[in-house]
C-alpha cells in the first residue's frame, strides 16, 4: 500500500473512530442538602414527600463566655414530615412539621435534691409554611438565588412544670435568601435569613439569625459527598444571647428521578449559651 493510501486511511479511521465512541453520561448535579437551603424550586405540577429522623444527644454545654462544661444527659428524638409542591415556574409551596421526644438528666436535681425541672416531653413539633420563588437563573454560569419566606406556626407543646415543650411557643416571620453555584461536579450552597418572632408569648425572644455554607461533589449519578458550616444566633432581651457554630457531613444519594436519600451527622464545634450537641440525621425524599 502506498503512503498516500495509508494516509486516507488513517485519516478514515481517525473520522470515525470519535463517532463511534459512546457519548458519555452526562451526570445530573443534586442541589439539595442536610441542613442548607438550596435555590431550585420544584417544577410545577410535581411533588415531593421526604420523611425524617434525626436523633440529637448532648452531655456538654457552653457558658455565655464560651467556656465548654459538663450538663446532665440531653436527647431528642425527633421524626419529621416535609410536603413540597410546584405551583408555577420558579415557584414552590413546602409545609413540615414532626413530632419529638425529649429527655433532660439535667433537670433532675438541683442542688437541694429537688427536681429543678421537667424532665421528659413529647408532642408534635410546630409547623412551617413557606413559599420559594427564584428570582434569578443562568443557565451559562449555573447560578441560581431564590427568595424563602415564611412563618412558624407554635403547634408545638409549651415547657410547664411537668414536661418539657416541643414548640418555640410562639408566632414568627421567617426570611431567607438563597444561592446555588455549580463548578462541573462541584456544588455550592448558601443561605442567609432571620426568623422574626411575634406575639404577646415571644416574652424576651427578639428573633434568629442563621446562616449556612455547603459544599458537595457529585462523584457519581447517585452519590454526592457533602460538608456544611451552619450558624445560628439567637436574640434575647434580659439574658445572654444565644449562639452556636456547627458542622455537618454526610452524603446526599439521588438514587433516581425520584428518589433521594441523605444521611449525615452535626455536630457542634463553638457556640455562647447554648448545648454542644451531636445531631444524626437520615432522610428519604420521594418525587413524583
Amino acid at each position: 500500500m502506498s503512503q498516500s493510501s495509508t494516509a486516507v486511511v488513517l485519516a478514515c479511521l481517525l473520522g470515525i473512530a470519535p463517532a463511534a465512541q459512546a457519548a458519555p453520561e452526562e451526570i445530573v448535579i443534586e442541589h439539595g442538602k442536610i441542613n442548607t437551603a438550596d435555590a431550585s424550586p420544584v417544577d410545577p405540577g410535581h411533588f415531593e414527600l421526604e420523611p425524617s429522623f434525626a436523633y440529637t444527644r448532648s452531655e456538654r454545654a457552653w457558658s455565655a463566655s464560651g467556656h465548654a462544661h459538663g450538663r446532665g444527659l440531653f436527647r431528642e428524638q425527633n421524626v419529621g414530615l416535609s410536603f413540597t409542591a410546584g405551583l408555577v415556574d420558579n415557584v414552590d409551596l413546602n409545609i413540615s412539621g414532626g413530632y419529638s421526644w425529649l429527655k433532660d438528666n439535667d433537670n433532675d436535681f438541683d442542688g437541694d435534691g429537688a427536681l429543678a425541672g421537667p424532665v421528659r416531653g413529647e408532642d408534635f413539633t410546630d409547623l412551617e409554611v413557606g413559599g420559594r420563588y427564584r428570582f434569578y437563573h443562568d443557565e451559562a454560569l449555573h447560578l441560581e438565588i431564590a427568595y424563602i419566606a415564611g412563618m412558624t406556626i407554635p403547634t408545638g407543646s409549651c415547657s410547664g412544670q411537668d414536661e418539657i415543650g416541643t414548640g418555640q411557643e410562639f408566632w414568627s416571620l421567617n426570611q431567607t435568601l438563597v444561592a446555588t453555584k455549580d463548578w462541573g461536579r462541584w456544588t455550592l450552597n448558601g443561605d442567609i435569613g432571620f426568623a422574626l418572632p411575634f406575639g404577646s408569648k415571644r416574652e424576651n425572644a427578639r428573633g434568629t439569625f442563621n446562616a449556612d455554607l455547603a459544599l458537595g461533589y457529585q462523584v457519581l449519578p447517585w452519590l454526592q459527598p457533602e460538608v456544611e458550616l451552619n450558624y445560628g444566633h439567637d436574640y434575647l432581651t434580659g439574658e445572654n444571647d444565644a449562639q452556636i457554630m456547627a458542622v455537618t457531613a454526610g452524603l446526599v444519594m439521588p438514587i433516581d428521578d425520584t428518589l433521594r436519600v441523605n444521611i449525615g451527622v452535626q455536630q457542634g464545634v463553638w457556640g455562647e449559651s447554648a448545648d454542644k450537641a451531636t445531631t444524626l440525621i437520615s432522610a428519604v425524599k420521594f418525587a413524583f
